[in-house]
């Protein structure tokens, strides 16, 4: 049995094997008698590529006028070729006109859009015009200028107005830097925000939300020192705007209980952004003194590097001052006398002190500005302040516990702006701005 099949197989195998070799063979002889009967047949096959025609226009190509198919031409796009070319050519574009940009006129448009610019154009104008206002008397001194009282005669608002005097190029700088930092603390509501910043040949005026209710400097001198509930109540609002100045990159550099004003319903705003650093992000540091004596960390009294932690120091410092009526160190001295005293030294803390806020202020008064709290830690997280909200803090939803006096009536005083100087000429480019709130 086996060898039978084994024989098919082999029988199998043979006729396949011959079948093959015959059909080799008839298509070698087919191609043969084709190449007999038509000698050129095998040159064809050989040189696919080249064309029995020569063509001139293809010569330049070619190799020494080589016979070759000419490359194909690109589509025409003549107008002979192709018309509809034309109405790309036409000057007027009548036939396919570019699309023209939505109007905003007042014909073609109900709401009246550019009659409303004009509008907003002419309300704009008048808070930017230095005869709209009047000025009452002077409420202080910041960097670079001072500050006075005044209204807004048109609407007879009241607004605290900085006037500030184009001399050096160098302050100018300072100047567009507050300007910028008044317009972003408009989205805190513990930071005193400019309600129109505007200039003339010779001047710059910042006109700033007026607060009544005095400093938090008054309120220490007036009561001596202040109770924990009242400490708690300042604090927790001064921490809500400085973490809200670092998140946006700034460091104040000036923070003190005389920047620090109370409005009449006994909330704090955060004021004098003169001296301020912006884009301090991540580990980025400055270098030099700004600040007052006696409120600064001993970084910058040292001019070393410092960072967001140098605020950080400033309000530990505030903290003691509310809690005792002094300051932790003397103020006297040269810096480096004033740096000595901090380093070599440490503050007295009174009994009465409890032990979180005593703690709270050691921590902010850490040398170490890396080792400071704020820089090294959360402070909304410290046992001083476990009993706060923090988002009715933000919502300005704790009730003061000093409600100030109302101001007495103005006496308007001689007063008035300085005069024009004529040979300054200076303009500051988009420096103009208006709240949009008072635009309502």
């Amino acid at each position: 049995m086996e060898r039978d099949f084994g024989d098919k197989c082999g029988r199998r195998d043979f006729f396949l094997q011959e079948s093959e070799f015959s059909a080799k063979k008839k298509k070698k002889m087919k191609k043969k008698k084709k190449e007999e009967e038509d000698p050129s047949w095998k040159m064809k096959k050989k040189r696919r590529c080249e064309s029995p025609v020569e063509d001139p226009a293809v010569g330049r190509f070619g190799d020494g006028g080589r016979k070759q198919y000419p490359l194909r031409r690109k589509r025409s796009r003549s107008p002979e070729e192709n018309p509809a070319v034309e109405r790309y050519r036409d000057e007027d574009r009548k036939q396919y006109p570019l699309r023209r940009k939505r109007s905003r006129s007042p014909e073609e448009n109900p709401a009246g859009g550019k009659e409303k610019q004009v509008r907003e154009d002419a309300k704009t104008s008048a808070y930017l015009d230095i005869n709209n206002y009047s000025l009452y008397k002077e409420l202080g001194k910041g960097s670079f200028g001072k500050v006075v009282l005044a209204s807004y005669t048109i609407k007879d608002q009241l607004t605290a107005i900085k006037i500030i005097e184009k001399q050096r190029e160098d302050d100018l700088k300072y100047v567009r830097r507050e300007a910028s930092v008044l317009q972003i603390a408009s989205r805190c509501p513990f930071l005193c925000r400019a309600m129109a910043t505007f200039q003339t040949q010779s001047l710059i005026l910042l006109a700033l939300e007026y607060v009544s209710g005095g400093t938090l400097q008054n309120i220490i001198k007036t009561r001596g020192h202040l109770n924990s509930e009242q400490i708690l109540f300042y604090a927790s609002e001064i921490v809500v705007g400085i973490k809200f100045l670092h998140k946006n990159g700034i460091v104040h550099r000036d923070l003190k209980p005389e920047n620090i004003l109370v409005d009449d319903q006994g909330h704090i705003k955060i004021c004098d952004f003169g001296l301020v650093c912006t884009r301090m992000y991540g580990e980025k540091t400055r270098c030099g003194y700004y600040g007052t004596p006696g409120y600064t960390a001993p970084q910058v009294l040292s001019e070393e590097d410092y960072d967001a932690g140098a605020d950080w120091w400033s309000f530990g410092v505030i903290l003691y001052e509310m809690a005792t009526g002094k300051l932790p160190f003397s103020p006297k001295g040269t810096l480096e006398q004033q740096a000595e005293t901090i380093i070599n030294g440490e503050p007295e803390y009174p009994d009465s002190l409890s032990s979180t806020l005593r703690d709270l202020i050691e921590q902010l008064l850490k040398k170490e500005a890396d080792q400071r709290l704020g820089v090294n830690g959360n402070i909304r997280h410290h046992p001083f302040f476990s009993t706060l909200k923090w988002k009715r803090v933000k919502k300005r939803k704790l009730e003061s516990p000093i409600i100030p006096k109302p101001a007495k009536g103005l006496i308007k005083k001689d007063i008035s702006f300085p005069k024009e100087n004529p040979s300054e000429t200076r303009m500051l480019k988009r420096f103009n701005y208006v709240d949009p709130s008072w635009l309502e």
